[in-house]
């Protein structure tokens, strides 16, 4: 019995290499297979580039980004960050990307000569963010002080609107002051080096400017508690042919929007590290903003008085504003969230 056991062991060894041989290569195959089939659903994503704000106001595309949503819907977004919804709209118009991020205010500036060849797709948030900073060692200690300035903005932004707005509300001509038209990086390093006597302009720039001139800044509000709408804008033609995609993406930013309001701590950190922007900055901009989907009837009157104001100070031509309702495609937001749309055209 002993010697018949010794004699088959060497069979059962065999067996068992052979076995676990198997299992191996059976993994292995299994393995690349599954490689293989992540790599082609990946050459299956449809790509569609995006020009984002680089700050808050665009939290849900770089949260879809980041989180991986737009994969999860299949898209393969393109996200290209701009320092002004001015510089993504201009990129947009050039060809370079196919939806963009700005505010309402520069889509009325691009509307009066590109109307037919431009649409809302949407608002992604509303904000009460822009502030005027002036140096305090230029003898301005209180709005009335603004009188005879010279003052820094980025022009068909919405700082511009507002500025003329906050400047007769506080009784002061516009045309006392001296404007000087600049991005807002160039701007920032205006006011800091003080080559302008004070700034309008949003977050984050009112944020870097407070921290390079600490103490020697006095700021005000600038909007009177008017939000602006931060909005994804597209070619005509994109949303003609693409309709299917901007349908993808609006169910990616609907899965950043609830992650946003569930773990607004999360969605932060997200942005700090993509952005390289500081947390504190963050946490204490957070509250200007609404950040979410949204499309109604408030847009379409906010985009009437832009115009209306563009008009009367001759930046556009006519006598009276465009049919902005025939700017919206709301169709592709409503397909996924129709709880977001409340249009009456």
């Amino acid at each position: 019995m002993n010697q018949r056991n010794r004699t088959y062991c060497p069979n059962k060894r065999f067996m068992l290499t052979c076995a676990v041989m198997i299992i191996v290569c059976t993994a292995l195959f299994t393995t690349g297979c599954r490689d293989k089939a992540v790599e082609e659903d990946t050459g299956k994503l449809e790509t569609i580039r995006i020009g984002a704000f680089k700050g808050e106001l665009a939290a849900l595309v770089w949260v879809a980004e980041s989180e991986g949503f737009f994969k999860k819907y299949g898209l393969n977004a393109q996200v290209t960050g701009f320092e002004s919804g001015v510089a993504a709209v201009e990129a947009l118009m050039a060809g370079t990307q196919d939806i963009a991020t700005a505010a309402d205010s520069v889509f009325v500036s691009k509307s009066f000569k590109n109307n037919s060849k431009i649409k809302i797709l949407g608002v992604i948030a509303l904000s009460d963010s822009i502030e005027i900073v002036a140096r305090i060692d230029r003898g301005i200690s209180s709005p009335a002080d603004l009188k005879g300035k010279k003052i820094a903005l980025t022009g068909k932004s919405p700082a511009n609107y507002f500025l003329d707005r906050y400047l007769l509300y506080h009784q002061i001509d516009p045309r006392t002051v001296t404007i000087v038209d600049l991005p807002p990086l160039k701007l920032v390093e205006a006011i800091s080096q003080g080559r302008v006597d004070a700034a309008i302009t949003w977050e984050p720039y009112v944020w870097n400017i407070k921290q390079k001139l600490a103490g020697k800044v006095r700021s005000w509000p600038a909007q009177s508690d008017q939000q602006f709408n931060f909005l994804l804008i597209c070619g005509t033609d994109f949303a003609e042919k693409r309709s299917p995609a901007i349908i993808k993406m609006f169910r990616a930013l609907t899965d950043a929007e609830a992650l946003v309001r569930k773990d607004p701590k999360r969605a932060q950190q997200a942005l700090a590290r993509r952005l390289a922007l500081d947390e504190r900055y963050l946490v204490s901009v957070w509250s200007k903003h609404i950040i979410g989907l949204s499309l109604d009837q408030s847009l379409f009157i906010a985009l009437e008085d832009q115009a209306r104001w563009a008009i009367a100070k001759g930046f556009a031509p006519g006598d009276k504003p465009l049919n902005y309702l025939n700017s919206i495609y709301s169709e592709p937001l409503a397909a996924v969230r129709p709880d977001a749309v409340a249009l009456y055209k």
